[in-house]
């Protein structure tokens, strides 16, 4: 048989296990000789099967802002700074208290069965923990967790939503560290390989080189060779490119001595070129000798007489220079209002020639107007302008579409009323 003190021994750890395992809430009064008997024993799983009430770190943090607003509490903060002091984490307060305190954490739940380094907890309303245990309640965990890398450890925490508790979940040899040292490995793997891509490389360039070079070698004597040979026919080339051209000049020097001379023969034939006009338009004019001059709104009133008119005009244009013409001319102009008044005229003319507007022109001169009316024959001034419309190119006649102006001298005070103005067709014979 058993002796009793080996069996009360056995009674007294069984009934802690039960008051663990049983979800009994976890607060300050909870017997200290049972945590001390458990700190001693820190092999043992303590199993938690309900959480909350006096033992809670916190309200229950339903959600992230919850977690961030109660986290964020200067006397949480501080509670929470005790607790990793007192498991040896001081180190990463900052890093824990921020993950918190932002919110940098993921919604999960822990699953049944789940151990635990340590878990957070009060005890009489002072920040205490409780270590070694697993979470074997009917239903997986809610909370929060989040992860703290110091390259030395990879640290998971995870807040449950009923009390806040923070737990140290697991930690393990720095996730970041070891990805850390195989992007090192990788990078030196590549180097390594890059080197030796480079030296290859370098070795293949270097024979690529070499028979560039002989290629080089051949071919610059070969390129020495075609070249002079194009040499010699290129100099042949030239020598019958310079026949050729100073044949081709002499014919175009030839060609150009012709039409030269077929150009000044022209110039010669053209240089008097006799022309008619036809011509409708009208005069104003005053006949009466007692017109009462710059006074035309007296009574009496000298009456002016406005007389369409159909003009034929003829005459000669002399070439002075390459732009220049002078042309002398008679013509009639007939009255179709009264007949007595038809008028012979003759002008003298001298117009510039306009190439580059199509050989329009503009002229200026004198005229001697009403050359059948001795008491009223005066002169004036004549001002023409034309541009043609028509040329034949084989005998260069031409047809011309003309405008003339004549400011009569006669009565100058009252110049609105005597002038005389007409259009029409002038052609130009060769």
């Amino acid at each position: 048989m058993m002796s009793p003190r080996p069996r009360i021994r056995g009674l007294l750890c069984a009934g802690l296990v039960f008051l663990l395992s049983s979800g009994f809430p976890l607060t300050a009064s909870a017997d200290t000789s049972a945590e001390a008997a458990a700190q001693q024993a820190p092999a043992r799983v303590q199993s938690l099967r309900r959480l909350g009430g006096a033992s809670r770190f916190t309200a229950p943090v339903r959600n992230i802002d919850a977690l961030k607003r109660t986290m964020s509490q200067a006397r949480i903060q501080r509670d929470l700074g005790t607790v990793l002091d007192r498991v040896g984490l001081s180190s990463l307060r900052t890093e824990v208290l921020k993950n918190l305190a932002e919110g940098l954490v993921t919604e999960t739940t822990l699953a049944r069965g789940t151990s635990m380094e340590w878990m957070a907890l009060r005890r009489g309303g002072r920040p205490d923990i409780l270590r070694n245990v697993r979470w074997d309640g009917a239903q997986p965990l809610e909370g929060f967790q989040f992860i703290v890398d110091d390259l030395v450890e990879t640290y998971t925490f995870f807040v449950p939503e009923i009390c806040g508790n923070l737990a140290l979940v697991s930690r393990e040899p720095s996730r970041e560290k070891a990805r850390r040292d195989e992007d090192a490995r990788l990078k030196a793997d590549e180097a390594r390989k890059a080197e030796a891509a480079r030296a290859a490389a370098a070795a293949e360039a270097a024979r690529k080189a070499d028979e560039a070079r002989k290629a080089e070698a051949a071919r610059t004597a070969a390129e020495a060779a075609r070249k002079a040979e194009e040499a010699r026919k290129a100099d042949e080339a030239r020598k019958a490119e310079d026949a050729r051209r100073a044949e081709e000049a002499r014919k175009a020097e030839a060609a150009r001595q012709a039409e030269a001379d077929r150009l000044a023969a022209e110039e010669r034939e053209l240089r008097l070129r006799p022309f008619i006009a036809g011509l409708f338009g009208k005069q104003q004019r005053q006949y009466d000798d007692t017109d009462p001059a710059g006074l035309g709104t007296l009574t009496p009133v000298v009456p002016a007489f406005g007389n369409p008119l159909v003009g034929l005009k003829g005459g000669m244009t002399y070439k002075m220079s390459a732009n220049w013409t002078f042309s002398p001319a008679i013509g009639v102009a007939f009255n179709l209002d009264e007949g007595d008044r038809t008028s012979l005229f003759a002008d003298a003319e001298i117009a510039r020639r306009f190439p580059g507007a199509k050989n329009a022109y503009l002229g200026t001169g004198l005229t001697l107007w009403d050359l059948t009316h001795s008491d009223i024959v005066t002169l004036g001034w004549l001002g023409t302008g034309g541009v043609p419309i028509w040329e034949n190119q084989q005998s260069k006649h031409q047809l011309i579409l003309s405008a003339e102006w004549r400011q009569l001298f006669d009565r100058m005070s009252d110049p609105d009323v005597n002038y005389q103005f007409w259009g029409g067709l002038k052609y130009l014979f060769r």
